[in-house]
């Protein structure tokens, strides 16, 4: 489950060039400690937190969720990979997955939204033992998906709003796989593995959220359960799977290198899928963040798996 880290609100102030010191001082000897206690919202007993007026997200998917749930006007940071969220243009950027601590403290937010696999956990170990409220993302399937989403609005204020969201979006996920069953009445949906990077291959396991999503699709991800959530693998490996199709994120950032790798690299010629062209894509946006947008992957998936079929 998703869990908070309770930790007293940092104050705001004016980062004059003492207090900029001061914080660079902190940030190296910050550890946090062993007696740290983690929490949920509205736990019984917590004393109710006021709503936070500066949030930063440090990890695209929590910037993705923070503008769906309408709490943009008060993001006061993203993450450097946040520029395609909705909303999130124009924003104060703070650094990819390892953060810029410094510049992040001068923007004094009363909220840190991160992410298990967005945001180097030693960076939001450092916050919390600054003082900084920290909630972290830690979807794995699609229903921890929609945990997030909800626990999201409820530290930054807008429960009412990620209900309805939840609401939308679980009836989404629910008519989409409704669809793939209907269509493999007839035909069943070909086996995938999701690529999402190419040399060396790295694909998605069934334990991670995209793993999830193509069980939600109604295909069998042919990735063993043994190899992990993200695993590296050969392509002698992937050869013997022998997946009916290969799904990829396409984003700016790797579009030349599944190029060359398709084409040009010969061991992907190995595998049938790659060799025969048998490739579906989907926006990395969508694909590679367990966030709001993951179920319009699934929408896309489940129709592009319907004209796949053998």
């Amino acid at each position: 489950m998703l869990r908070r880290l309770r930790s007293p609100v940092i104050r705001r102030a004016d980062p004059a060039p003492a207090l900029a010191a001061l914080l660079r001082a902190l940030l190296l000897l910050a550890v946090v400690p062993s007696s740290a206690q983690a929490g949920t919202p509205g736990a019984p007993g917590a004393a109710p937190r006021p709503v936070p007026r500066r949030i930063a997200a440090l990890a695209p998917s929590a910037a993705e969720i923070l503008f769906a749930l309408g709490a943009g006007p008060r993001v006061v940071a993203v993450s450097d990979f946040a520029g395609d969220v909705p909303g999130a243009a124009g924003k104060p950027t703070v650094g990819g997955f390892t953060p810029d601590l410094e510049r992040l403290l001068a923007l004094t937010p009363d909220l840190v939204v991160v992410s298990r696999d967005g945001t180097d956990r030693s960076a939001w170990q450092r916050l919390v033992a600054l003082g900084v409220p920290v909630l972290v993302t830690r979807g794995t399937t699609l229903r921890e998906v929609l945990d997030d989403v909800t626990a999201v609005g409820e530290a930054a204020g807008e429960a009412e709003r990620a209900a309805r969201l939840v609401r939308d979006l679980a009836g989404r996920i629910e008519a989409a796989s409704g669809r793939a069953r209907e269509a493999q009445r007839t035909r069943p949906f070909p086996s995938a593995v999701v690529v999402i990077w190419p040399d060396p291959p790295v694909v998605a396991g069934p334990k991670s959220f995209v793993g999830d999503l193509l069980r939600a699709a109604g295909t069998r991800n042919v990735v063993p359960e043994s190899a992990g959530e993200w695993p590296r693998v050969s392509h002698e490996s992937l050869a013997a799977w022998d997946p009916g199709v290969l799904v990829r994120p396409e984003t700016a950032e790797n579009a030349e290198a599944f190029r060359r790798a398709f084409l040009a690299d010969p061991r992907w010629r190995l595998v049938p899928a790659a060799r025969d062209g048998r490739v579906v894509t989907l926006p990395g946006s969508w694909l590679e963040r367990p966030g709001p947008r993951l179920v319009d992957a699934l929408e896309r998936l489940v129709a592009l798996l319907a004209e796949r079929r053998p």
